[in-house]
């Protein structure tokens, strides 16, 4: 089989019928500072199955409010359009469907690994003093473009899938092998395609090539502190398997990356027990 180019790839994951248009029309509205909170609220009403799971959520443990939330208004005002914009993808991804799916592939499974990432994403990223609800998404969606190129090209993927386990390589770097480009990459296009933030899609676009800055660089970059939590995460997602993978492999994090964003054990085993914690409270009301 013939290997598509990363143009070529990216033009066929984005014809995917992954995301309504009323859920692309809301994103547009939340990265719109100047839309009328009415428009926002109205968009949110005409979707009962979003309706409801915003509710769930908002009222859950996770963000603490004091009073019950009882209506979208009242939801999008005392969280605000970021938490709103990470509840409403959180949502949507736990129910994405994706065609052409071996029957071995188990989608709940890979969702469960990307809630974990993305409450580590958030806690690392507060523990940092950066925007815990744009890397809570960009943790959520790192391994989107996994799903997108198995979906894609189901041959492709089973080849690096099989290259993979044979040699001992990475996810990623079997992709590299086999199509010339990875599910980062791939994933950082669906995710631009869907009107997410620029900083979210670079994050998830870099996060596995942040984990192999070189030897010898002794800090990151501005632009390299979002990929570097995402790739965090992910390292401490793999550590506690929230999701009860059979075969975890914790992928590889540049010293620098980790000294800067993580430090010390006793900050590290507190961020687990945290992540833990969060994870617990939240996978039951999102996960489908």
């Amino acid at each position: 089989m013939s290997r598509p180019t990363l143009d070529v790839a990216t033009a066929a994951v984005q014809r995917l019928p992954n995301l309504s248009g009323s859920t692309r029309q809301l994103l547009g509205y939340l990265n719109d500072e100047s839309v009328e909170l009415k428009i926002i609220v109205r968009a949110i009403e005409c979707d009962q199955g979003l309706t409801i799971g915003l509710l769930r959520v908002a009222n859950s443990p996770f963000y603490g409010m004091p009073n019950k939330v009882q209506t979208i208004h009242d939801a999008v005002v005392l969280l605000g359009f970021s938490n709103l914009r990470m509840i409403i993808v959180a949502t949507m991804a736990s129910s994405l469907q994706f065609p052409n799916l071996g029957a071995g592939t188990d989608v709940r499974t890979l969702f469960r690994h990307g809630l974990a990432v993305a409450i580590s994403a958030s806690v690392v990223a507060r523990s940092n003093a950066l925007d815990t609800s744009a890397l809570f998404l960009a943790g959520i969606l790192h391994d989107v473009g996994v799903l997108a190129l198995m979906s894609t090209y189901p041959e492709l993927h089973q080849e690096a899938r099989q290259l993979a386990a044979r040699d001992g390589l990475s996810m990623y770097e079997a992709e590299r092998a086999v199509f010339g480009f990875d599910h980062a990459d791939i994933g950082a296009s669906l995710c631009r395609h869907w009107y997410l933030p620029e900083p979210i899609v670079q994050a998830i676009g870099a996060h596995h090539q942040v984990g192999r800055v070189r030897e010898g660089v002794s800090s990151l970059a501005p632009a390299e502190l979002a990929a570097g939590v995402v790739c965090v995460a992910d390292a401490m997602a793999h550590r506690l398997n929230l999701e009860n993978q059979p075969r975890a492999v914790l992928p590889p994090v540049a010293e620098v990356v980790w000294n800067r964003l993580v430090g010390s054990q006793e900050r590290l085993l507190a961020s687990l027990a945290e992540i833990e914690k969060l994870y617990q409270e939240l996978a039951v009301l999102i996960v489908l």
